[in-house]
Order: C-alpha cells, then structure tokens, then sequence
C-alpha cells in the first residue's frame, strides 16, 4: 500500500485486515492466539463491544507492525 498521507485511517483498510489476526474477543476478554493450542488473557473490558474494539485495534497494530511500518514512539521527558 503506498500512502501519500502522513496518518493511516481505518477507513483505508479493509475489514479483513482487522478482523483476523492473532488477537480475538471471547465475550469480555481480549485474547492471544499463540499458535501452539493455547492462548493468553490480555485484558477484560466492561462489554463485549470494547473487547471487540480493542482487538481491532492491536490486530491493526500487529499487521502494521509486521509490514515494517515505523511506529512513533511517545517522548519520554528525564527528570
């Protein structure tokens, strides 16, 4: 995918490109699928809809991750 624009939007990915991948909802948890049978509990959430927006979320982190894209890390002040 080539960009011109400096910020990806979701509405410039497709559905599948969110919705599979390693991450998945199982009703209030967020999981990792760790590809060996078992998974991992990232976290809870008070609904299923947050479960299921945040695995969107890390899913699209994940693919872009994997695609080499340079994620902007937040500034750390010293003190």
């Amino acid at each position: 995918m080539i960009l011109d624009d400096q910020y990806i939007t979701k509405d410039m990915l497709t559905k599948d490109s969110y919705r599979e991948g390693n991450y998945y909802a199982n009703k209030n948890a967020v999981m990792y699928d760790l590809q060996n049978g078992k998974q991992n509990v990232v976290c809870f959430c008070d609904n299923i809809y947050r479960a299921q927006g945040i695995v969107e979320g890390l899913n699209i982190l994940d693919k872009l991750e994997a695609d080499g894209i340079e994620l902007k890390q937040p500034n750390k002040e010293k003190k």
